[in-house]
């Protein structure tokens, strides 16, 4: 539930910057009205007694990774073709392990929801045993965020920030029905639906900036963010209430923001703000602790 925790502390802080604001930017940016919230707590990560089958590198989990652009690696180097997959994406990092082998990689680069329901689903049937997803920025249009939001807080960041909020709701059917998708064509696999970082690190408050375009614009984004995991969360939480093995994976890159000096979003070009090498380096780790 850490997301939608992060998602309500984000709200709060975000109220907190703009009732101190004076002028024309105490409006520059509003409070999204309301972020979804799981209706059960969180299952911890799963233990050796839970139902993926023990893999071996005679027998190694059949995995199959879908979703958007953060699921084929967009931003790792080395992208290939329309769909920019990268050999240094989650999806072969995790296949580096010899229990594990990426059997289908039909990710794309700009796949929203529809697009994993019409194009992406067909490589799924009963003997997959692992399916990993990023899915729902496209939906909302999040990657706007970081470029509307990078230098201080304008009508273009307010604009960019409320478009995403408000697809929130849109976005809650659209995430069930593709969960539930998934797990009737992959009946036996366990499945991972990883979240978004958030793009900004957050300026240090104790050091009198709490008022400043900088903070506002990245509490701003950063809570967009959070409002979509928080979402993702709760669309897991109910189809795996339904019995399937599924988990939300939250995946953090705490001191590595786009602000930071050490990076782990490509900042320049058609990849930017999209994870480095480093970046899924991280999200391979953080997935690969929910195969226990």
């Amino acid at each position: 539930m850490r997301a939608t925790v992060v998602a309500s502390a984000l709200i709060a802080l975000l109220g907190l910057v703009l009732s101190g604001c004076s002028g024309d930017d105490a409006d520059a940016v509003t409070s999204p009205s309301a972020v979804a919230r799981p209706t059960a707590p969180a299952t911890p990560v799963p233990t050796t007694t839970s139902t993926l089958r023990k893999a071996t590198a005679s027998a190694p989990l059949n995995y199959v990774a879908l979703g958007d652009s953060y699921s084929s690696g967009m931003g790792g180097g080395k992208e290939v073709g329309p769909c920019r997959r990268s050999p240094n994406g989650y999806p072969h990092l995790l296949a580096k392990e010899k229990t594990i082998e990426l059997t289908s990689f039909p990710a794309c680069a700009g796949a929203t929801t529809k697009d994993v329901l019409k194009k992406q689903l067909d490589v799924l049937d009963p003997s997959v045993d692992l399916v990993t997803i990023t899915i729902g920025g496209n939906d909302l249009d999040v990657g706007a965020l970081p470029v509307a939001c990078a230098k201080s807080q304008t009508k273009r960041c307010k604009a960019a920030v409320t478009a995403s909020v408000d697809l929130l709701n849109t976005l809650q059917p659209k995430l069930d029905k593709t969960y539930q998708a998934i797990a009737k064509a992959a009946p036996n696999a366990r499945i991972l639906v990883a979240g978004y970082p958030a793009f900004f690190d957050l300026p240090d408050l104790e050091k009198g900036n709490v008022n400043t375009d900088e903070l506002s614009a990245a509490v701003a984004a950063d809570t967009a963010v959070a409002s979509l995991d928080a979402t993702i969360e709760t669309a897991v939480v109910r189809q795996r209430n339904a019995g399937t093995d599924i988990h939300f994976v939250d995946v953090s890159f705490l001191g590595h923001g786009v602000n930071s000096t050490k990076p782990w979003f490509v900042l320049h070009g058609v990849d930017a703000y999209h994870p480095t090498a480093a970046g899924y380096k991280q999200y391979a780790l953080t997935l690969h602790d929910y195969l226990g």
